[in-house]
C-alpha cells in the first residue's frame, strides 16, 4: 500500500510546466507520489501514471498546433477525496500568441480545417485509450484557444 494517512481526506494541489516534452517526466513523477500517497496500489499508480503522461502529451500537441512548439504552459490539478484521485490537465498559451495564431489561421483556414479533423480523429482515439488506465476521463478542445482539457479519475481499491 501507499502511504495514505487517514487523517487526510481531503487535498488539492497544482502543477504549472512549460508545454515541452521533455517535462512530462515531472508530471509522470507527480502523479505517481500523488498516488501512492493517497494509498494506490503499484497497478493503479503505473495506469494513473500512464495516462497521465498520454493527457500530457497530447495538451502539449495542441498548445504547438496553436503556437506552435515551446510555447504556453501546462497545469495539472491533483484533487484527492477520500478514495477518489481526479487529475485535470489543461494547456493554455498566451492571449498574444493566440492572437498571432488566429491571424495565421485566417489565411489558411481551408488548410487548418482539413488538418484539424486529422488531428482531432488522432488526438481522440488516443486520449480514448487513456480511458483503459483510469476509472473515469474526459476532455475537450477549446475551439478558441486550441488548449485541452483533459480530467482523469483513479478509484483506490477498498
Amino acid at each position: 500500500m501507499g502511504y495514505f494517512r487517514s487523517g487526510m481526506t481531503q487535498t488539492t494541489s497544482e502543477l504549472r510546466l512549460p508545454a515541452d516534452t521533455a517535462y512530462i517526466v515531472v508530471a509522470k513523477r507527480a502523479a505517481s507520489a500523488l498516488a501512492a500517497v493517497a494509498g494506490f496500489d503499484v497497478e493503479a499508480v503505473d495506469d494513473l501514471t500512464i495516462a497521465v503522461a498520454q493527457a500530457c502529451e497530447n495538451a502539449i500537441a495542441c498548445t504547438e498546433r496553436t503556437g506552435g512548439a515551446g510555447v504556453g504552459q501546462i497545469r495539472l490539478t491533483f484533487n484527492l477525496a477520500g478514495e477518489r484521485l481526479e487529475v485535470q490537465v489543461q494547456s493554455s498559451c498566451t492571449r498574444e500568441v493566440v492572437a498571432a495564431a488566429a491571424a495565421s489561421r485566417a489565411l489558411a483556414a481551408v488548410q487548418a480545417e482539413r488538418e484539424r479533423q486529422e488531428v482531432a480523429a488522432a488526438t481522440d482515439l488516443a486520449l480514448q485509450l487513456m480511458g483503459l488506465f483510469v476509472d473515469d476521463h474526459s476532455y475537450r478542445v477549446d475551439e478558441r484557444t486550441g488548449g485541452l482539457r483533459v480530467r482523469l479519475t483513479k478509484y483506490r481499491a477498498s
